[in-house]
């Protein structure tokens, strides 16, 4: 059994001429390949943009004492009309959690993962986008923990439903302030020549707006 991240690196991209190519994120967003200029917003965060070559990195946000990639990042291809939107939190030192590709201005889903939150019924509406891959998806699984800052915190797992392109979740709250934050994680096989079948996980870092 072999579990792996499928998203953490690498996106296939296809050009009208439909030749692939590869895109390596942590390259992209690696500052050292970049004429950067900065702003310090505190005490530890700087606002940095830059460019190079092949592309324009239209801001950033990085925290320097510790050496890490915080908040969203834009950054886009001087060769296309591609944008690249990636969110980094702390919680995980320079993960990508979040990535959203856009072609001429429209977000392929395709190529992201992201997550939406909606507050409707009385409670929170979460829709969670996977890229595509070769391997089957077998269950997406949100494991969160919920307060309303009086009870104490209760920690639930659920599963998420199959719809069009994403996968849906609704949670009752009791009201718009009751925060949660988990993670959600896609887990897919695929079976090998050999007839082995490999397990593979794929997540992201999940929190109601504050």
């Amino acid at each position: 059994m072999k579990y792996f991240f499928l998203f953490s690196s690498i996106f296939l991209l296809f050009s009208c001429k439909k030749t692939e190519e590869k895109i390596k994120l942590s390259d992209i967003t690696n500052d050292k390949n970049y004429k950067i200029t900065s702003k310090q917003e505190n005490d530890t965060i700087y606002h940095i943009s830059g460019e190079n070559k092949r592309y324009n990195l239209l801001s950033g946000y990085k925290d320097i004492k510790n050496g890490i990639k915080v908040g969203w990042w834009k950054i886009t291809d001087k060769k296309s009309n591609y944008l690249y939107e990636i969110e980094y939190i702390s919680l995980n030192k320079n993960k990508e959690n979040q990535v959203k590709f856009y072609n001429n201005g429209e977000l392929i889903n395709r190529f992201s993962q992201y997550y939406d939150i909606k507050y409707t019924n009385k409670g929170y509406e979460f829709k969670f986008y996977f890229p595509q891959n070769n391997y089957e998806s077998t269950k997406v699984e949100f494991g969160y923990i919920t307060s309303d800052g009086i009870a104490p915190p209760t920690r639930l797992t659920i599963i998420c439903k199959k719809e069009n392109d994403y996968y849906i979740c609704f949670i009752p709250v009791k009201n718009k302030n009751q925060f949660i934050a988990g993670i959600v994680t896609e887990f897919t096989t695929s079976k090998e020549v050999s007839g082995k079948i490999q397990l593979a996980a794929n997540n992201m870092y999940v929190n109601t707006p504050r």
